[in-house]
C-alpha cells in the first residue's frame, strides 16, 4: 500500500499567506484597470462563478471520501482557505474576458480551453510551491489538469448560455 509523505504543516504568515494575497490583490487589481468587457452585474457573476467553482472542485476531491490534498496551514478550514477561494474569481474572469475579447469560436475554443487548463497547472504548481495545496492520498499535480479541463468547459458552457440570454448594450459586445 502506497503511503503519502508526511505533510508539515506550519502556523506562522509565511510564504502561502503571501501568495494568496499577491494573487488577490494582482487579479482584482487588474479586473480594475483592464477595458470594460462587460457590465458590472456580469463582471460580480462571473468572479462569483470562478469563486464558486474553486469551492466545489476543490471540496469535492479535498474532503473525505476522496480527501487528496489540504489548503494551507493544515486540514481545517481557515481564513486564508476563504482568501484562497475568492483568488479563483478573477482567474474565471480573466478567461471569459479573453474568450469574448478574442472572439474564440469552433475549433479554437478547444484550443483555448486546453491553454488555459495548462495555465491553472501553472498556477496551482506556483501555489503548491509556496505551500498552498498540500498533496496526500497518493494524489500527484499532474491529476489535476482533467478537473481544470472539466471545470473550464462547464464554466465557458455556463458564460455562452448567460450571454445568449442577457441583452447586453452594444458598448460591451465588442
Amino acid at each position: 500500500m502506497e503511503t503519502s509523505p508526511t505533510i508539515v504543516y506550519d502556523y506562522f504568515f509565511n510564504a502561502n499567506e503571501w501568495f494568496i494575497l499577491i494573487t488577490l490583490i494582482g487579479g482584482f487589481g487588474l479586473v480594475l484597470i483592464l477595458p470594460k468587457q462587460f457590465p458590472l452585474s456580469h463582471t460580480l457573476l462571473f468572479l462569483l462563478i470562478g469563486m464558486n467553482s474553486g469551492v466545489v472542485f476543490d471540496h469535492t476531491i479535498s474532503i473525505p471520501p476522496f480527501d487528496f490534498y489540504d489548503v494551507n496551514d493544515s486540514s481545517y478550514f481557515e481564513l486564508y482557505d476563504f482568501l484562497s477561494y475568492i483568488m479563483y474569481g478573477p482567474f474565471a474572469y480573466f478567461f471569459f474576458y479573453f474568450y469574448q475579447k478574442w472572439k474564440i469560436k469552433g475549433y479554437l475554443t478547444m484550443l483555448y480551453i486546453i491553454m488555459w487548463s495548462i495555465v491553472a497547472m501553472f498556477v496551482e504548481g506556483l501555489a503548491a510551491h509556496f505551500g498552498v495545496f498540500h498533496y496526500k492520498g497518493g494524489y500527484i499535480f499532474i491529476y489535476s489538469f482533467p478537473f481544470y479541463f472539466l471545470i473550464q468547459s462547464l464554466t465557458l458552457w455556463l458564460f455562452t448560455y448567460i450571454m445568449k440570454q442577457s441583452t447586453v448594450p452594444a458598448k460591451y459586445s465588442s
